[in-house]
């Protein structure tokens, strides 16, 4: 029946069989092209155009601040230190005088308050434009060094003995503590920074190479750190922090007349502890899944293996904040501390300090480095595979950096897999805070712990809450989502970053100009926000949230 089917829809069914071999043929190029177009080794990655991108980012970075500075002149703050990083930089880029204006379009695509990406576009377009002029027999110094520059890149890559230097502490503020005894504790968090310029543009470069290579082989619900991919029905889309209040809204829909569970587990700074050996388990694991030839493995390995050695919590964080309280200038300027009066320490976790010597001194991954949060991912993906391996429909798990949360409509099971992925944990040499229960009374505790057992997301008596947190949202049983009052004081950060930024650009614009443009910043500050998604609007303009909000408004833009 089917034949007879078949025949009656085709009168010419012999052509169907060529239009398939023919469809087929197609696919199998368009794959065997898309292959070819994976660079199969890191130096090969190392493209001009690649290199000049990574190198244009950095001078962004170092703009000029000062609109009266007539010397052209890197900014003072920039992040390289050395005198020699900073003249090869300034060598290697057109003079400000000479470069390519962007037009208002393209301002307008990448926000025109972002200074930072004017600049990148700017720069780009000035060396386009005179690449191509050199072409023409036109002589542009500052192309020769950079050509110099991406063959030393090169050849660093291609030789057997890589390493970087150590990189800079830059500690920032985290939290502020009056004690008993009137004095103040300040706790830092430890950043650090790769001052040589060949040393960032290497890790820079292997970290795109690596994020698109192996984002293949991570899970789909880890949101951080990813290049844009096809994810819940949007094209090319790069996922962020508000869209797991959106995943964690469709499950609740998804499952609106069944109890819901929810379970989270902190992870003790997960960067200072990571030990150096898991994190070479993990990359091997994926490159062996990978088509990377063995020179092409070897080449990404021996990135790898130079960032590790370049770093380990304990010399160069702990030790190095003992021995030189300067390392802490920043921050005491930013606290008015000119006499030094308050105790500053970084953070760390206790639990190392038991570990053997040999062992500690091979912890921890720069936090800050280009190749940081590519660590994060591999690693904690590596983790998940006891949760995502098991496609349950009844569980929701998502991770954001090392924040992740857990759903399930059966407590039981729910308890089970948050045991298994605390063990997992512990495989991986990683610690977290304990779990905490949150029992009727003593709810007023559930946003001091770090991490919870599994509990009723609603209302109700024992073990519940009407809220769940994640990633500085507090999303209610019923939908309603409010912000977390530290969110709200990052708002106000913001807006006083945006009111300089409208300073300046009020000075070279019309008043109309100013008046639409100030209009469409607001706009995108506050249409950002996931909660014009997931709440009542109406009734959100009702709350203490929105009230503060307006007020900042009404203090900066108007």
């Amino acid at each position: 029946m089917s034949q007879n089917l078949w025949r009656q829809l085709s009168p010419f069914p012999h052509l169907w069989g060529c239009m398939l071999n023919i469809i087929s043929a197609l696919l199998l190029s368009a794959f065997i092209e898309y292959k070819a177009m994976i660079p199969k080794t890191l130096l090969e990655f190392a493209t001009e155009k690649m290199l000049t991108i990574l190198l244009v980012k950095e001078r962004a970075k170092c703009r000029r601040r000062n609109r009266n500075d007539k010397h052209h002149t890197l900014d003072k703050e920039c992040d390289i230190q050395e005198l020699s990083s900073r003249k090869m930089l300034s060598r290697m880029m057109p003079p400000r005088y000479t470069w390519v204006r962007p037009s208002k379009k393209i301002k307008l695509a990448n926000h025109a308050s972002d200074t930072s990406k004017n600049a990148e576009k700017a720069l780009l377009l000035s060396i386009s434009r005179d690449r191509k002029r050199q072409s023409e027999g036109v002589s542009f110094p500052y192309l020769d060094e950079m050509d110099l520059f991406f063959n030393k890149i090169r050849n660093r890559l291609a030789s057997e003995d890589l390493h970087f230097e150590s990189p800079r502490l830059m500690p920032i503020l985290k939290k502020v503590e009056k004690k008993d005894d009137q004095t103040i504790h300040v706790t830092c968090r430890p950043l650090s920074v790769y001052t040589q310029l060949e040393d960032k543009i290497i890790l820079a470069l292997t970290s795109r190479y690596l994020t698109s290579y192996f984002d293949r082989f991570l899970h789909e619900n880890i949101l951080s750190y990813r290049p844009a991919r096809s994810f819940q029905g949007k094209v090319h889309y790069v996922t962020d922090f508000n869209d797991g209040v959106e995943l964690i809204k469709a499950f609740r829909d998804a499952h609106n007349n069944s109890t819901i569970f929810a379970a989270d587990c902190d992870i003790k700074k997960f960067y200072d502890i990571i030990p150096h050996q898991v994190v070479r388990d993990c990359f091997w694991r994926l490159l062996h899944m990978s088509e990377l030839d063995d020179d092409g493995k070897r080449q990404v390995m021996k990135v790898v293996e130079a960032y590790l050695d370049s770093y380990n919590f304990y010399t160069n964080a702990w030790l190095e904040s003992t021995r030189n309280v300067s390392v802490f200038d920043k921050v005491r300027r930013r606290l008015h501390d000119h006499q030094n009066n308050n105790t500053y320490e970084l953070q760390w976790v206790n639990d190392i300090w038991k570990l053997p010597r040999e062992e500690y001194l091979h912890l921890g991954v720069p936090q800050g480095g280009a190749l940081s949060l590519l660590v994060a991912n591999i690693v904690l993906n590596d983790v998940d595979k006891v949760l995502v391996s098991a496609h349950d429909d009844n569980m929701l798990f998502i991770r954001y950096c090392d924040d992740m949360i857990l759903l399930h409509t059966d407590y039981d099971e729910c308890c089970r897999l948050i045991g298994l992925y605390a063990q997992s944990l512990q495989q991986h040499g990683l610690y977290y805070h304990d779990f905490g229960n949150v029992e009727d009374g003593s709810r007023s505790r559930f946003w001091e712990l770090k991490s919870h057992r599994p509990f009723l997301w609603g209302d109700g008596a024992g073990n519940c809450n009407r809220y769940i947190g994640f990633l500085g949202y507090e999303i209610r049983r019923d939908g309603r989502l409010r912000l977390r009052k530290s969110n709200i004081m990052r708002f106000e950060e913001k807006f006083n970053r945006l009111r300089y930024a409208l300073h300046r650009y009020r000075q070279s614009h019309s008043e109309e100009e100013f008046q639409a443009h100030q209009k469409k910043v607001l706009d995108n500050v506050l249409d950002g926000v996931a909660f014009y998604s997931s709440l009542d609007l109406q009734q959100f303009k009702q709350g203490s949230q929105y009230r503060h909000l307006w007020k900042l408004r009404q203090r900066f833009f108007e």
